[in-house]
């Protein structure tokens, strides 16, 4: 069987095309956008931000992805910031461990936080598509979300999960149901070709078209035409 250039992950040119660290970017924007109807301005702002980063976060099992390098760089600050708070608490009793025994709902999401972290730090050290892409690691991850952004967890789930779905559908596997079972793959096409080219533009098309569409926008162009009308 032969095989495109596209199919190849190859431009007509001869360049290597690899946009799925994009494409995982759109498509997660518009599932979570698609699937959580925001209602407000900053519904709309967080969504696009927290399904984003579930379409992008699987990949930092991946050495060679841009989610692998900056998640190396965010655990590094968080590291400092944690050890400045300890030591802060240590020597100048600041009060942070009064306010967090205090106040349940700070110490869940300091709690959570920490958890989102270390099951990111672990997954980062996996091997691709194993535990980052499966059903337990968005659980866990979803569920530390709704605890530090109780109206979040929903927008970073579709979009976590669009990435799944993404990746089922070329030749390599998928652990779902990591740590059982070798994986699942519907072997349609490669990662890098076509496919992933129409995915992309479906990606932006539906982002752009769910953003212009979404009730705060459309509330938003109401107002504006309602002021600019005679007699208003």
């Amino acid at each position: 069987m032969v095989r495109s250039d596209f199919e190849h992950g190859k431009s007509c040119a001869g360049k290597e095309v690899s946009m799925l660290g994009r494409t995982h970017f759109v498509v997660g924007i518009a599932a979570g956008l698609a699937v959580c109807q925001p209602g407000t301005v900053p519904a709309l702002l967080a969504g696009i931000g927290v399904s984003a980063l579930g379409g992008v976060l699987p990949d930092i099992d991946s050495g060679t992805s841009t989610a692998h390098k900056d998640a190396d760089r965010i655990m590094a600050v968080c590291a400092v910031a944690a050890g400045f708070a300890v030591v802060s608490e240590a020597v100048f009793h600041v009060g942070l461990y009064s306010r967090l025994v205090e106040n349940g709902a700070i110490a869940r999401a300091v709690i959570a936080a920490l958890v989102f972290l270390l099951v990111c730090f672990y997954g980062k050290e996996q091997p691709h598509r194993s535990f980052m892409h499966s059903i337990p690691s968005l659980v866990v991850l979803a569920a530390c979300i709704l605890q530090i952004f109780p109206d979040a967890g929903q927008y970073f789930a579709a979009g976590f999960a669009s990435h799944l779905l993404i990746d089922l559908l070329n030749r390599r596997r998928v652990r779902l149901f990591y740590p059982l079972g070798k994986g699942f793959c519907l072997n349609l096409c490669s990662s890098r070709g076509l496919v992933n080219r129409i995915l992309f533009l479906a990606g932006i098309a539906g982002s752009v078209f769910l953003v212009l569409t979404s009730v705060p926008v459309r509330n938003a162009l109401l107002a504006v035409s309602s002021g600019i009308l005679p007699g208003a």
